[in-house]
């Protein structure tokens, strides 16, 4: 079992229905901080 499937396993039984949505959400929250994270950097020049 890769590391992938043991996700999506934990997902599936999950008590959240929409697992697929909380990688989603996770890919966007670290966008979200790395583009904060480069303004800010950014700003300091």
């Amino acid at each position: 079992m890769t590391q992938m499937e043991a996700y999506t396993a934990f997902f599936d039984s999950a008590y959240v229905p929409a697992g697929e949505y909380v990688w989603l959400f996770v890919v966007l929250a670290i966008a979200f901080l790395a583009i904060w994270q480069a303004r800010t950097w950014v700003s300091n020049f």
